[in-house]
């Protein structure tokens, strides 16, 4: 019996093979989206025309899954044309680890990592673009951050470096704000700093609050920028701010200074929106160094005027006295001019001190001190020269000018005030200087001292002359 061969029984038909091609497709999506999920904030597909066939991102994105379907990769990356570099979701070659903002759903921007392959066609033609996007923008920020400060510090560095090289701190603020100037370059500046107190015998400094001025090409405007610091409140921030002046962007900064009032600084440019906040918060940061260098100079002048000023009185210690004595020889001698110092000694002072105390004592210090004070003339001299001893220097007066005065104190005394009112009586000595002798100070308190003792000895309440000139 002949028999006809069984033909093959196909194990399945052409679209049982479609379905499991797509399936194994599907399942090999999935493994490489969980494992991209892993380490990615977004994965995505693109198509040839480079429009988005698959998109998946972490919720911070701010897109839905469905969003960008079918939307071309432009809404991610807006500013691709505008650079060199190829666009990641339609890259012909493999990119790895290229930095690309890519925009958020709420519109702002995220630096991202973009890990892209191209796809194929069968035919071999390109058809797409897989791959993942990872969000460093932490990193970005925070290194940009690290850069800024290194910068500061840096700044900060060379500036104090400027100051130390001087001599004296404060002689080394003005070139170290120059360079701070010319390192964020300002087209001019000023720095305030309030004036020291006046010393005894000095003579006032013009402009002494401005520490330094970095002129613009624009002096009204300059002017008016003193002006505004000038009036600045004192209770006013001492933020670091941006402010907008007359078409020029103005960094102004303020910093509190021990022993003085703040020191206040102004920098700008001759345009708007050119300063940032790290550029104010780099000036202010200078300033605090430059702050520092004038608590120091107040420190040292503080110090000086310690070593010559009486701290109980406030009025010229011996050495203050006999030295500030001393340097205006010169001038008097070259003017034949005379001088006459006046020793004076309180009388029974130690009688204040047992009958109301020595704090009593002090007070009756300081308010004679005062009293002799107010007594003479803006360009004479009053110090202590120790205990209950005081010394008025009467700059170009004669002898008999002094006796005038030294009459008038042993007449009327000091009327102080304690827990009752005090009158106290002076014992006064008169030392009268020649220019042509070329007495020295110290022959002159010598012999103004003896001739107070005498008085004293003498039961006080009066005064007396030393005619005896000891040699010079």
């Amino acid at each position: 019996m002949n028999t006809q061969p069984s033909s093959p029984v196909p194990d399945s038909s052409p679209s049982d093979q479609d379905t499991e091609l797509m399936n194994a497709l599907l399942a090999s999506r999935r493994r490489w989206k969980s494992l991209t999920q892993l380490v990615a904030d977004f994965i995505f597909e693109t198509d040839e025309e480079s429009r988005f066939t698959f998109f998946e991102a972490a919720p911070a994105m701010g897109w839905a899954d469905q969003d960008l379907l079918g939307e071309p990769s432009s809404r991610l990356l807006p500013f691709v044309a505008s650079t060199a570099a190829p666009n990641p979701f339609q890259t012909h070659a493999v990119m790895r680890g290229r930095r690309c903002w890519i925009k958020q759903g709420d519109g702002s921007f995220s630096c991202m990592l973009i890990y892209a392959t191209p796809l194929l066609s069968p035919t071999g033609q390109h058809s797409g673009v897989r791959g993942l996007g990872i969000d460093v923008s932490d990193e970005v920020n925070a290194n940009a951050d690290l850069a800024v400060a290194r910068l500061h510090s840096e700044i900060v560095r060379r500036i104090t470096a400027t100051m130390r090289s001087r001599a004296l701190s404060r002689l080394g603020i003005p070139p170290a704000f120059e360079e701070l100037a010319t390192m964020l370059g300002a087209a001019g500046g000023l720095l305030l700093a309030p004036a020291n107190a006046m010393e005894e015998g000095t003579e006032p400094a013009e402009e002494e609050d401005i520490v330094h001025r970095i002129p613009s090409s624009m002096p009204a405007f300059d002017a008016a920028m003193e002006q505004i610091l000038r009036e600045i409140d004192g209770e006013s921030s001492f933020n670091p701010e941006i402010r907008q002046i007359d078409g020029h962007d103005v960094i102004i900064c303020r910093s509190r200074v021990r022993y003085n009032a703040p020191v206040t600084m102004a920098l700008w440019r001759n345009s708007l929106g050119v300063w940032s906040q790290d550029d104010a918060n780099l000036a202010d940061a200078a300033l605090a160094t430059v702050a520092s260098a004038l608590e120091m100079s107040a420190l040292n002048q503080a110090l000086a005027r310690n070593a010559r000023f009486d701290p109980l009185t406030g009025i010229l210690n011996r050495n203050g006295f006999q030295g500030e004595i001393a340097r205006r020889f010169p001038r008097l001698d070259r003017e034949r001019l005379s001088g006459t110092l006046l020793v004076i000694g309180l009388d029974r002072f130690s009688e204040i001190n047992a009958r109301f105390g020595f704090e009593a004592g002090d007070s009756a210090l300081q308010q004679v001190a005062t009293y002799l004070r107010d007594a003479i003339r803006p360009t004479d001299l009053a110090g202590r020269l120790g205990g209950d001893i005081f010394g008025l220097w009467l700059d170009g007066a004669d002898h008999f000018v002094a006796a005038e005065r030294a009459e008038a104190f042993c007449q009327h005394g000091a009327a102080i005030f304690l827990t009752e009112p005090v009158t106290l009586t002076f014992s006064v000595g008169l030392a009268a200087r020649d220019w042509e002798t070329g007495e020295s100070v110290e022959s002159l308190i010598d012999r103004a001292t003896f001739a107070m003792r005498s008085v004293k000895l003498a039961g006080g309440a009066r005064w007396h002359t030393s005619l005896e000139e000891s040699s010079p």
